[in-house]
């Protein structure tokens, strides 16, 4: 049941496939959710089996933001769900993932749920997803970190744009705004052959430390960034991962790549 069962999580050849669970509300975001999605976050970061997560919502939607329901609820509080405060991670909790993140987006994607799949690493949208920012539209501030995230993933004028207008734009305008990386007619199938292939190809160790990187490069100039990657050279040239992925290339066949095996 998916009041239950907000979020289901299936893994198989190294994949993560975490599935937004409430298809009679078409995935809205609840603090149930948030804490089950968090919880099955947390969990594909410390199974060493899995190497890149799949997010995506059950059925035709992905996630139209916070559930109406919650939100007609706080105009008459005027406060949020005070359950929320008993998630112990933080909001930005997914981009704190170890391991690759892409987001599959299929039919509305929009607030919250938008902002979720920010904080994924890749996105796929259908050509006719509906996105939105949404907060200017219901009187909200730019929650979540949606400000920081879409200015730095598309860049200032966009980021000016979809917020302040809260208005809605369809996956192939969401590719040429440079918020999605690619539309497919089957969102989630090539979601499944990108993770696929980079849970095959890829080195956990190098991806994880990529990806640390690319979420806190604004943080430093580019001199810091080449002192710092010199600095732990030796660490990769020595390690197992490196002897694996120059002996797999010329010996022209897959790699075998072990787990995370540092702590970065």
């Amino acid at each position: 049941m998916s009041d239950l069962d907000p979020v289901l999580v299936d893994t198989s050849d190294g994949v993560a496939v975490i599935t937004l669970n409430r298809p009679e509300r078409r995935n809205a975001w609840t603090v149930g959710m948030q804490a089950g999605y968090y919880d099955a976050l947390a969990a594909a970061a410390a199974d060493t089996e899995v190497r890149v997560i799949v997010v995506t919502g059950a059925g035709d939607s992905f996630c139209p933001g916070a559930d109406t329901q919650a939100l007609t609820t706080y105009t008459e509080t005027g406060t949020t769900n005070p359950l929320a405060d008993e998630i112990v991670q933080p909001e930005w909790f997914p981009s704190t993932i170890p391991k690759p993140m892409i987001a599959a987006i299929s039919g509305p994607c929009a607030g919250i749920g938008l902002v979720q799949t920010l904080m994924c690493d890749i996105r796929i949208a259908s050509p006719d997803a509906r996105m939105s920012t949404a907060f200017a539209r219901r009187g909200l501030p730019a929650m979540h970190g949606g400000e920081w995230l879409l200015e730095r993933i598309a860049g200032a004028a966009v980021a000016h744009e979809l917020l302040l207008t809260g208005r809605m734009f369809d996956g192939t305008e969401a590719l040429r705004l440079g918020v999605v990386h690619e539309i497919a007619a089957q969102p989630l199938d090539r979601a499944m052959e990108l993770a696929r292939d980079m849970a095959d190809h890829c080195s956990p160790t190098s991806m994880a430390h990529i990806k640390e990187r690319l979420w806190t490069s604004h943080t430093r100039t580019l001199g810091t960034t080449v002192t710092e990657a010199d600095a732990i050279l030796d660490d990769f040239l020595s390690s197992d991962d490196f002897r694996e992925g120059v002996a797999s290339f010329t010996e022209r066949r897959a790699p075998q790549f072990r787990g995370i095996s540092r702590p970065l």
